[in-house]
């Protein structure tokens, strides 16, 4: 019974991750699609950004959680000092669009570097970090679903114990008190399922 409930957990889980992975795919083909079109017919792109003023932050009381409203801004090819922002924002959905397909995660630093080789002209990483979060706000998705995961800083011990789902060690199971310094919070740690502890609390330190 129990491994009957772990099977159907597990394709559910793999449905879910499935149907991330098409959402985020479709946005991107529909952007660049409307890119193609605009430019096809003699239109400067454009895109419609949800503004992150704090007049458009809103309380939503059915996710209980604060999120952007409708006030939007907008980033035009036509206007010169939105052209660098606006290049950088379609180079990254088009390095996005290549970590979903290749099934390939990368922290935010690595976003950083890799523009480099591509000759996108970041100034530093801070500016990169800014158009993840426009590409977030633009697509109304976690940086996650792109892929995309914070440096590897924290770390995590004790009786829990996860199953990965990242290609090439789905089903892998792994107890994270085997490690005396604990494992390090990466994207394969992220994205791994949950399936038993005996802890009654957990504590964080920051």
């Amino acid at each position: 019974m129990v491994k009957a409930k772990d099977k159907a957990k597990d394709k559910q889980h793999k449905e879910t991750q499935r149907e991330r992975k098409r959402k985020v795919k479709e946005l991107l083909i529909s952007l660049g699609k409307k890119i193609y079109y605009d430019l096809d017919n003699g239109i400067f792109p454009e895109v419609h950004i949800p503004s992150r003023s704090v007049s458009n932050i809103v309380y939503d009381e059915r996710l209980r959680q604060y999120i952007l409203g409708k006030a939007k801004i907008t980033r035009s090819s036509k206007n010169i000092r939105h052209l660098r922002s606006f290049t950088q924002l379609i180079w990254l959905a088009f390095f996005v669009d290549k970590l979903v397909n290749e099934g390939k995660t990368s922290t935010l630093r690595d976003v950083y570097y890799s523009s480099q080789a591509f000759g996108m002209d970041f100034e530093d990483q801070a500016e990169s970090d800014h158009i993840i979060t426009d590409l977030e706000a633009l697509l109304s998705l976690a940086r996650e679903d792109f892929n995309i995961y914070p440096e590897e800083r924290s770390s995590i011990f004790g009786d829990l114990t996860i199953e990965y789902t990242v290609r090439g060690y789905e089903g892998r199971r792994l107890n994270l008190s085997d490690h005396p310094d604990g494992y390090l919070i990466g994207p394969s740690l992220s994205s791994a399922e949950f399936v038993d502890t005996s802890a009654e609390l957990v504590i964080a330190v920051e």
